[in-house]
């Protein structure tokens, strides 16, 4: 089995960087009723869509995904493959879409039902972060981050990745991926008493599942975030490694270099 697939539906990181220009990296369009928007001329990066009216339909990986009014859906940029002009959709709602280089999204697409006070709770932030747009404070990339992180795991809570509606996965997984999202690089004992079980009864259920270790599942899991966060940002290693869970940097690089013979700084 692959634990790349098993992936949770926090998967979102906002990117601290004095280099980003917000105007470019983020983008929060009301659409009415049937205006057509080009959306597909967005480059990688992550879209959330709020359907208040009509239906929003896209095709990802040959499947066709809709959403109606009362729905959300949250899709990476890259995976889709067409969308259905509004006018023939009557869409109307919200669109927000952030670059890669300001949210890494390993997501893949999941939708919901939203709620009206969840609409007008989502108006909010939108509210919050537009205002912030039109400053020109110092601290308007740190605060924008916060809303903007925010409002992503707002909407995507509780929602469903779509591609995983018959999984026979057991749930155990996905709560062990989410788990090891939050707290990355923590010991197995760490993970087990957070799942209610042993060490040994986590290995045990890991190995007759997916025949790796629990703690192979952990430094798997961590490397993928290691790996995207190295590509898709200008953090430091040593930033990386604090966030990671790592006690210091010459500990990071050392398991770094183990898992990949190479070291952090290197990868890029």
């Amino acid at each position: 089995m692959n634990i790349d697939k098993i992936l949770p539906i926090d998967l979102y990181h906002t990117v601290s960087t004095s280099e980003l220009t917000l105007e470019n990296s983020l983008r929060i369009i009301q659409v009415e009723a049937g205006q057509q928007v080009d959306l597909l001329s967005f480059e990688s990066g992550t879209l959330a869509v709020v359907c208040t009216g009509g239906f929003f339909s896209c095709n990802v990986f040959d499947d066709i995904f809709k959403i109606e009014n009362g729905q959300v859906l949250l899709v990476a940029t890259e995976d889709i493959m067409e969308i259905t002009p509004f006018p023939e959709t009557g869409f109307k709602g919200f669109v927000i879409y952030a670059s890669e280089t300001f949210l890494l999204n390993r997501q893949r697409l999941v939708y919901r039902n939203i709620s009206s006070e969840e609409i007008e709770e989502m108006q909010v932030y939108i509210r919050l972060i537009n205002s912030q747009l039109a400053r020109m404070s110092d601290l308007r990339s740190k605060i924008v981050e916060s809303l903007l992180r925010a409002l992503i795991l707002s909407l995507q809570q509780d929602g469903h990745i779509a591609d995983d509606k018959d999984s026979k996965i057991p749930p155990l997984f996905y709560e062990f991926a989410s788990l090891i999202s939050r707290y990355h690089h923590s010991p197995v004992y760490f993970y087990a008493e957070k799942l209610g079980m042993t060490s040994q009864e986590l290995n045990n259920r890991c190995k007759a599942y997916s025949k790796i270790s629990a703690a192979e599942w952990i430094s798997k899991y961590v490397l993928l975030e290691a790996k995207d966060l190295l590509t898709k940002t200008r953090l430091r290693p040593s930033q990386i490694a604090i966030m990671l869970q790592f006690s210091n940097y010459d500990t990071f690089s050392r398991w770094f270099r183990r898992h990949t013979g190479e070291l952090p700084s290197n990868w890029r």
